[in-house]
C-alpha cells in the first residue's frame, strides 16, 4: 500500500486565533492569509510531490466552519500554491469521526495538533504527528511523534515515505 497523509486544519494549516465577536470580524481575520502557519505551503507542496499526490486535509468543522475554512483555502490559492487536490478535503462533525475517514482513506501520517485525536488515531494510523509549539513535547504521547515547524514535518514525513519507496521496490 502506498503511504497517505491526513493533515488537520486548525491549529496545523493555520494558527489558532482567539475567537471575536461578531460574524463580520471573524470571517475577515479567518480569511487572512497570515493565518497560515510558516513554512505550510512549501512543506505541503513537498509532501504531495513525494506521495504522489495522496494527501488529505481531514477536519472537525461544523457547516460553517467548513464554509469558512474553504474560502480561506480559495483565497490563499491553497491548491495551487500546494499541489493537493482540492477534492481532498474531508470534514467531521466529531473529532472521533478522524478515525473511520483515515481508515476508509487508509491514511498512514497523520498531523495534528491535539493529544486527543493521537489517541483517537493511534491503532488506525501507524505514523502520528503531534504539532504544537516548542514545549509541548512534554504532552507528546511515546508513540506519536512531536513537531513544532513545517520544515521539521516535511522531512520527517518525506523522509518515512522515501523509507517506504525503497522497501517496495
Amino acid at each position: 500500500m502506498w503511504p497517505r497523509v491526513g493533515i488537520d486544519f486548525g491549529g496545523v494549516i493555520v494558527k489558532h486565533r482567539k475567537r471575536i465577536q461578531g460574524e463580520d470580524t471573524g470571517v475577515a481575520v479567518f480569511e487572512d492569509a497570515e493565518l497560515a502557519q510558516d513554512g505550510v505551503f512549501d512543506a505541503i507542496r513537498e509532501i504531495v510531490s513525494m506521495s504522489g499526490g495522496l494527501v488529505w486535509i481531514v477536519s472537525k468543522a461544523g457547516p460553517q466552519m467548513q464554509a469558512r475554512t474553504r474560502a480561506w483555502l480559495d483565497s490563499v490559492e491553497f491548491f495551487s500554491r500546494t499541489g493537493l487536490d482540492s477534492e481532498h478535503v474531508r470534514f467531521c462533525a466529531e473529532r472521533q469521526d478522524k478515525e473511520s475517514i483515515c481508515r476508509e482513506l487508509r491514511i498512514t501520517h497523520f498531523v495534528d495538533d491535539r493529544v486527543h485525536v493521537m489517541q483517537i488515531l493511534r491503532y488506525a494510523v501507524p505514523h502520528l504527528y503531534l504539532f504544537g509549539e516548542q514545549g509541548g513535547e512534554r504532552f507528546c504521547p511515546p508513540w506519536a511523534t512531536f513537531v513544532s515547524a513545517w520544515g521539521q514535518v516535511a522531512g520527517l514525513v518525506t523522509s518515512s515515505l522515501r523509507e517506504h519507496r525503497t522497501t517496495t521496490e
